[in-house]
């Protein structure tokens, strides 16, 4: 050891710098924003749509601009957060929390609550009731063809507190969706939508212009306004809004519903009940 240490002491270090190109970067500040209180985490989207900052006992949600879209309670020990969801693939958005002083790990599902334009569509119950179901659907999509049973229970369970509104969202490559709808909407314009409704998934399989012109006919309707209607400036701008609302509320197929904006994860009556519960509780205590 000793003769390691006279060595060392008897010996000159050289150190060489290497030195080589450094590549510029050209940076700005894309937007800033503040919390309640100091940040203790952050993550972002899969997507990079949406920021999240967890501060204490709370997790707030900016858009990537710096808009606050929400904010989330959480208990005041969790002091790291990541998340998961890619709303194009289909996958539920989570937060996962942590706390390196309980040792916990949490997950937390969420979505946002929606405000969706129903004013002119074609509804079932009570037109000022406390509950608005809105489902997005179209015309040749199976699963929206077997809903009509769930909505009778629906109505039939919650007769003065629940309204039904339908929103077209007629799917690419479904070409007659969208002729089927502007049909429908003509036949809406004669106060005889749910009928045409029905008659069109009754015959979903033979859709055509023969088949609407004859389904308007069976109804009664005035034909020559019902095929002037199918193409007039009005009815095309409710398809167009109808889109445009589908595209802010985040649908991405058929069928999609909200309850008072909430989307239903699961399209059965229980589940559908339990959202109507609670939202008339939640109406009751406001």
């Amino acid at each position: 050891m000793k003769r390691l240490i006279i060595f060392l002491t008897g010996t000159f270090l050289f150190f060489s710098f290497i030195t080589s190109s450094v590549a510029e970067i050209d940076w700005e500040i894309s937007s800033d924003f503040k919390t309640d209180s100091a940040p203790l985490d952050m993550a972002s989207s899969l997507d990079g749509k949406l920021i999240f900052t967890l501060t204490k006992g709370k997790v707030h949600i900016h858009s990537n601009d710096g808009k606050l879209k929400g904010t989330i309670e959480v208990n005041p020990d969790m002091d790291n957060i990541s998340v998961s969801g890619l709303a194009l693939a289909g996958i539920e958005t989570k937060i996962y929390l942590s706390s390196t002083k309980s040792r916990t790990v949490q997950e937390i599902s969420y979505a946002f609550i929606v405000q969706i334009n129903t004013k002119n569509s074609p509804f079932l119950g009570k037109e000022d009731a406390q509950v608005e179901i809105v489902v997005f659907s179209e015309f040749q999509c199976p699963h929206c063809s077997r809903l009509g049973p769930l909505f009778e229970q629906i109505l039939e369970n919650n007769p003065e507190t629940v309204k039904i509104a339908y929103k077209n969202f007629p799917i690419r490559g479904h070409n007659n969706a969208k002729p089927a709808a502007q049909a429908a909407l003509a036949a809406h314009e004669q106060g005889k939508f749910w009928e045409y409704h029905d008659e069109l998934y009754a015959n979903m399989h033979q859709l055509s212009a023969k088949k609407y012109l004859e389904i308007a006919e069976n109804l009664g309707l005035d034909l020559e306004k019902f095929k002037k209607d199918q193409a007039s400036p009005a009815v095309i701008k409710h398809l167009q809004m109808d889109l445009q609302d589908a595209q802010q509320a985040g649908v991405r197929g058929t069928p999609t519903i909200f309850i008072n904006g909430r989307k239903l994860k699961q399209r059965n009556l229980v589940s559908v009940q339990k959202l109507i519960d609670e939202e008339l509780e939640r109406l009751g205590k406001e």
